[in-house]
């Protein structure tokens, strides 16, 4: 198969694999400055839209950064308890475009709401604090990863899959 020819892919299974690691609570958040070295974070994050969202606090870097850059790597990964196989964890990595939702914008409120349906009570204890920040994924393009030989170029907000990756 050619690597940019999809047609012999599986993608009920795989839209059912990329559904399990959307379903997880946070991901990892990676920003760098240039000649700096880079920022590793975490965030809880929902799904609304066919974008991704996450409320981090300027006071860790990376939030900042990402403040500052409007770009930034990402990844979900399956748990390490749920992976058949730890070398070959299933895991979603993608670079995404950010754009900070303003707090009287009326999908700030809703997405305030949408994260305390998801996270608990905290959010509405912290939704008021000014150091947070409301901020929207548009995935760019990335790699899911799951298995071996199981590797595939995504791109676009629905991480729709470009190819099948079988060589470096």
């Amino acid at each position: 198969m050619d690597k940019n020819d999809t047609k012999d892919i599986d993608h009920v299974s795989i839209a059912r694999d990329m559904d399990r690691l959307l379903a997880c609570k946070s991901l990892i958040v990676t920003t760098a400055l240039a000649n700096e070295i880079p920022e590793i974070g975490t965030a809880p994050f929902i799904s609304h839209d066919d974008y991704l969202y996450i409320y981090p606090s300027h006071l860790s870097k990376h939030t900042r950064v990402l403040l500052e850059t409007k770009k930034a790597h990402f990844m979900l990964c399956q748990d390490e308890c749920d992976a058949q196989n730890i070398w070959a964890r299933h895991r979603l990595k993608f670079t995404a475009d950010i754009c900070e939702i303003a707090r009287d914008d009326a999908d700030f409120s809703l997405l305030c709401d949408k994260f305390e349906s998801a996270f608990g009570s905290t959010m509405g204890l912290i939704r008021d604090f000014a150091d947070f920040h409301m901020l929207r994924l548009k995935p760019v393009s990335g790699v899911l990863v799951l298995g071996f030989a199981k590797a595939f170029e995504v791109k676009g907000p629905n991480f729709e899959i470009v190819s099948h990756l079988r060589s470096a």
